[in-house]
């Protein structure tokens, strides 16, 4: 049992992932996400502080920082504006939830669809994966167990978001019932990776998020992603792995397959992500020469 935020990930990078494109371009598009939330949620306390600095003023926020872009748009007292600015990480950490969540749920449905051409999943399919059941689609398609505390942490803050998306900020019965169904050990988690106390909500309440939210849901979808990472490697045939860095590399443009240092070139690549599958010369040479004869 993972007990604290790092033990979410951290326990799991020690098995090695397949850093192939499209789960490099998710790691990078979260963490830019991330830091983009973060930083409009830090900047929001710092511009509270600053504006402490003008208590008792009557100006507004154009006559104090008329430099500022946009500043006429958010033009009030300074007093008014530091209540509003202070309490942005609420909001923030809202959207930061939803924006999260539809992260991870296009880089499930990307990896599903990688399962289509070894025909472990169709199309039809695809077009009716959503959050609430692309990881069971998953599983299915490939027998692979995810961690139940993580899966059933992620239903709950994809409810959360739900109830903000499509019930105005408003607990519904869906969510109660989520919370109700938590076994102690997932009480405990969501617990250590919000830092606050799990209290089950009453329906027409407030779908409270706030910054402990955010953490967890960021956590957890890292966490999934990994376990899905391991799932594509058991999956996909080794074949099959040969083919997508052979294509993933000469599709780059700088080399093709019918160079002569085209094995070089290709084995020189996989040191950048495909390393957790020991693919050796014939397997990559016959993928260099699949795609070669393709062409």
């Amino acid at each position: 049992m993972f007990a604290i935020l790092g033990e979410v990930t951290s326990r799991y990078r020690t098995r090695p992932q397949v850093k192939f494109a499209r789960f490099r371009e998710l790691e990078q598009r979260r963490a830019d996400a991330s830091n983009t939330i973060w930083a409009i949620i830090v900047g929001s306390k710092m511009a509270a502080s600053t504006l402490r600095l003008t208590e008792g003023s009557t100006r507004t926020l154009s006559e104090i920082f008329p430099s500022i872009d946009h500043v006429a748009r958010f033009d009030m007292r300074s007093d008014k504006a530091r209540e509003l600015i202070g309490d942005a990480d609420t909001e923030m950490s809202t959207m930061g939830m939803a924006h999260a969540i539809a992260l991870h749920e296009d880089f499930v449905k990307t990896c599903l669809a990688m399962l289509i051409p070894i025909g472990k999943f169709s199309r039809s399919k695809l077009r009716n994966t959503r959050a609430a059941n692309a990881h069971e689609y998953f599983a299915e398609a490939t027998g692979h167990e995810f961690d139940v505390d993580a899966l059933a942490l992620f239903h709950l803050t994809r409810l959360i978001r739900n109830c903000h998306i499509h019930a105005g900020g408003q607990v519904d019965r869906a969510l109660v019932g989520a919370y109700e169904t938590l076994t102690a050990e997932q009480r405990t988690l969501w617990e250590s990776l919000t830092g606050e106390e799990l209290v089950v909500p009453r329906a027409g309440a407030l779908a409270r998020v706030g910054i402990g939210g955010l953490v967890a849901t960021l956590a957890v979808g890292k966490r999934l992603s990994y376990d899905i990472n391991l799932g594509l490697q058991a999956a996909i045939t080794r074949q099959g792995w040969a083919d997508i860095a052979a294509e993933e590399y000469f599709a780059l443009g700088s080399k093709s397959p019918g160079d002569q240092t085209a094995l070089r070139s290709l084995k020189g690549y996989l040191r950048g992500g495909f390393m957790a599958l020991e693919l050796n010369d014939d397997e990559l040479q016959a993928a260099i020469d699949r795609l070669r004869d393709a062409v």
